[in-house]
């Protein structure tokens, strides 16, 4: 609905249409983890493409070493969250943590220690399936020093410095 007031125009969402429309997806470190921008923020090794009404990623299964991923320098020593949703297909597609594949299966949180090099993190095919496998909601989060309070995996800041539970006090 577009309203007229004066020489300016003014657009207005209905409420009931405004709450249809879902929140974009916390990637956390990751930029568009929930693909609803297509493939923008990811960088690829391979074929995979992204399904924009679905908000996934998909691989046509064509071959393997197929990464999807985006480069950081992470804080040296400090440890990580990674996660991803396996949606279909296949394939065996495991994380991509410091430039090496990790051996670990996505579908599941996994923890890291980072090194202060800039790196690529990600997900890849380790085996080919015989289907497209489609992926979604890739997650990078820092878990917090010990006592640090957390809200949905990211430190909670006053004034910039983390807030911290003293047990006890």
């Amino acid at each position: 609905m577009v309203v007229q007031a004066g020489s300016h125009l003014c657009t207005y969402i209905s409420p009931s249409r405004a709450s249809q429309v879902p929140p974009l997806f916390d990637g956390g470190l990751f930029t568009n983890g929930g693909f609803e921008d297509g493939l923008n923020g990811w960088l690829q090794s391979s074929a995979w493409t992204a399904t924009v009404d679905a908000d996934t990623a998909e691989n046509p299964a064509t071959g393997t070493n197929q990464v999807l991923f985006q480069n950081f320098t992470l804080e040296d020593g400090a440890t990580y969250s990674i996660r991803a949703d396996y949606i279909s297909g296949d394939a065996t597609i495991n994380y991509v943590i410091n430039d090496v594949d990790s051996g670990i299966a996505i579908g599941t949180s996994h923890t890291f220690v980072a090194i202060a090099t800039a790196v690529s993190i990600g997900v890849g095919i380790t085996t080919i399936g015989t289907v497209k496998s489609v992926v979604d909601s890739l997650r990078l989060t820092k878990i917090a020093d010990a006592n640090v309070v957390t809200y949905e995996g990211e430190a909670v800041r006053y004034n910039g410095v983390p807030v911290t539970y003293i047990p006890g006090a």
